[in-house]
């Protein structure tokens, strides 16, 4: 079991790794501020695991019990801990709404501070019986709070919600496993075993990247679903409403604005308030730059 969990933490940090650069490369031509967020999840969780499987190879690989190395570690663990926690808030208001609210900033810095505040009592109490449920509950929480995000935009056809359900749903499924799996461990001690835990880690980690590399394939693979994903992108970015999405769709197939009007049924002098209105929101002046800040990578030649 060691040698498989070893060997699978490579892989998946490897692939984790990939997934950072895949995300890094997509936040180039989609410029959405989720992206951003992804970015420091990924980040985040990588170096979380990243610690937890230094631990395992010292403990059980190395076979060494140094203290002082592996309460640095734990230490280092407890700071990602609450760098995760303080961006998750941050990251699913991205995904549902595409922006960041006061509210879940607010949301944000209470996580984190209440994370540090639990830690640090717990360190002062060193408790081993109280510390394992906390995990639980922490697992339970995020398990939750990506299920409710994944509620939230199941019916939404965004880019964004297209995007992450997928993400959301293998997230969901991993934390309140691993939430189910520290209960039966509480309960049953003596079935636990050194490797299960990087195992079930790696083994989450693998799964979630597959995932998106499989998405990132078919999105750089075609020209006119990475351009739709620009589109939807931007019209999320800009808070365009329906009709002046319609309006832009059709400007950048190249109609003049009196075939939009013809097209949509309406007067020409509408269609113009419309497009004073998304060069307003969009500041730009003119029909190239407003393509050219929708397809930043598209040549206007």
């Amino acid at each position: 079991m060691e040698i498989v969990a070893f060997w699978l933490n490579i892989v998946g940090f490897s692939l984790l790794f990939g997934t950072f650069f895949l995300t890094l490369v997509s936040r180039k031509t989609n410029r959405h501020i989720m992206f951003d967020q992804y970015l420091w999840y990924i980040g985040l969780s990588w170096m979380w695991f990243l610690f937890q499987f230094i631990g395992f190879v010292y403990l059980t690989v190395l076979k060494r019990e140094a203290r002082s190395i592996l309460t640095v570690n734990t230490l280092i663990r407890y700071a990602f801990t609450i760098m995760v926690f303080h961006r998750i808030p941050l990251f699913l208001d991205t995904i549902i709404t595409g922006a960041i609210s006061k509210d879940s900033k607010k949301i944000s810095v209470i996580v984190g501070c209440g994370t540090l505040g639990l830690l640090i009592f717990l360190g002062f109490l060193r408790s081993v019986v109280i510390g394992p449920y906390v995990t639980v509950l922490f697992n339970a929480l995020v398990g939750s709070s990506f299920l409710y995000a994944f509620a939230r935009i199941r019916q939404q056809q965004s880019y964004r919600a297209k995007r992450m359900r997928s993400f959301l749903v293998i997230s969901s499924v991993a934390f309140l496993f691993f939430s189910w799996y520290a209960i039966i461990f509480n309960v049953f001690p003596n079935l636990h075993r050194p490797g299960f835990d990087p195992f079930v880690s790696a083994v989450y980690i693998i799964v979630w990247c597959l995932n998106d590399a499989m998405i990132y394939l078919r999105e750089f693979s075609s020209i006119g679903i990475r351009e739709r994903n620009q589109m939807d992108n931007f019209h999320d970015r800009y808070k365009l409403s329906e009709r002046e999405q319609e309006i832009v769709r059709l400007l950048v197939d190249g109609m003049s604005y009196k075939e939009i009007a013809f097209q949509l049924s309406l007067s020409p002098r509408t269609v113009e308030t419309h497009i004073y209105r998304i060069f307003k929101k969009c500041s730009v002046s003119t029909k190239l730059e407003l393509i050219n800040k929708m397809f930043p990578l598209r040549n206007p030649t």
